[in-house]
């Protein structure tokens, strides 16, 4: 009887066991037959044991990287279904993760709309930057999901608690109402009443002194780069 057979039917007829349970009772070593007992129980068609469903961080990273080379344009959603992995929690961004990968992100599809891969770059470049920032005077969580979509991130400091989204406007465009709207969509999903939209000065709505906007009881404050750097607080 050839030894995976062997394995699989001890795993069959004791579904709980561990690899030493198995070594003891069969004098075969698991991983001298299969890359990881996990491999083995599905090879057995076995639903795994409890021990083998809690993942610590670094499994969860490696199997993440491994669907990633596997699947090279996969999405979010993609590897939680299939990975069962919180990208954002171990990773903190998708870009992240697929570095550690060493794969290239199809950055087309990161920005809908923008084709040109150095643009997309720039803002991704642009918006990781801006979060840092922030995570120097304060705590972030990037990434943040809500029924309204995915903000950038939430930033907390002095006790208050700010939504941010990042825009990088270049080349005469400004910021509009419908930048305006969408941060405050995430405001009130997360049920927040201050907003952060960070940009370059530039792209500052072209109508003076409406940086800072009162809006249905929302409180909404336009800061640049150059202010977050110079001030090191955005209250």
């Amino acid at each position: 009887m050839e030894k995976r057979a062997i394995v699989r039917d001890y795993i069959q007829k004791h579904p709980q066991c561990s690899g030493k349970e198995i070594k003891v009772n069969t004098k075969l070593k698991v991983e001298r037959i299969y890359t990881s007992l996990r491999e083995a129980y599905l090879d057995a068609e076995v639903n795994l044991s409890k021990s083998l469903t809690r993942r610590n961080l670094e499994t969860q990273k490696n199997d993440v990287i491994q669907f990633i080379k596997e699947n090279p344009k996969c999405t979010i959603p993609e590897i939680r279904k299939n990975v069962r992995v919180n990208i954002t929690r171990v990773f903190g961004d998708i870009i992240s993760a697929y570095k550690k990968a060493n794969v290239d992100y199809p950055f087309r599809e990161r920005i809908r709309g923008v084709a040109n891969p150095a643009i997309v770059q720039r803002s991704l470049e642009f918006e990781r930057r801006m979060i840092y920032l922030l995570s120097k005077i304060g705590s972030v969580q990037s990434k943040v999901r809500t029924k309204a979509g995915i903000a950038d991130c939430v930033f907390r400091q002095n006790g208050t608690t700010y939504i941010v989204e990042v825009k990088d406007f270049r080349g005469g465009r400004n910021i509009t109402q419908s930048q305006i709207k969408q941060l405050m969509k995430y405001m009130v999903a997360l049920e927040c009443n201050n907003g952060l939209l960070v940009c370059p000065r530039e792209s500052f709505p072209k109508r003076k002194n409406n940086n800072n906007l009162y809006i249905d009881g929302l409180k909404i404050k336009i800061i640049s780069e150059e202010e977050i750097q110079s001030i090191g607080d955005v209250v």
